[in-house]
């Protein structure tokens, strides 16, 4: 699926707030970020990365062309996450060294 950036965190809050089930958590597979895709409006290199967000997943992004692309499934385990951020998860461990 390939979604404009601009669209992106409005389309899951759409979503988000139109589905009530919890979906499995979902641990990505490393070797998912050896993956190298061409943007398929400029054919340039896609960034492949893990989503910053909830879901737990790997995805790529065209800088240039300001574009996310997310394999099946993936938008779904996004919008059926819990809305935790990384710091609130684990520890803000940036956050805990401040305060030594």
């Amino acid at each position: 699926m390939l979604i404009p950036m601009g669209n992106f965190l409005a389309l899951i809050e759409e979503l988000k707030a139109s589905h009530t089930n919890h979906g499995v958590p979902h641990s990505p597979n490393p070797k998912e970020l050896d993956r190298h895709l061409l943007c398929p409006q400029c054919h340039h290199n896609m960034d492949t990365h893990y989503y910053g967000g909830p879901g737990n997943i790997v995805i790529d992004d065209c800088s240039r062309c300001f574009l996310n692309w997310l394999d099946h499934g993936e938008l779904m385990r996004i919008v059926e996450a819990p809305d935790r951020s990384y710091g609130e998860e684990y520890g803000d461990y940036h956050g805990a060294d401040r305060e030594r």
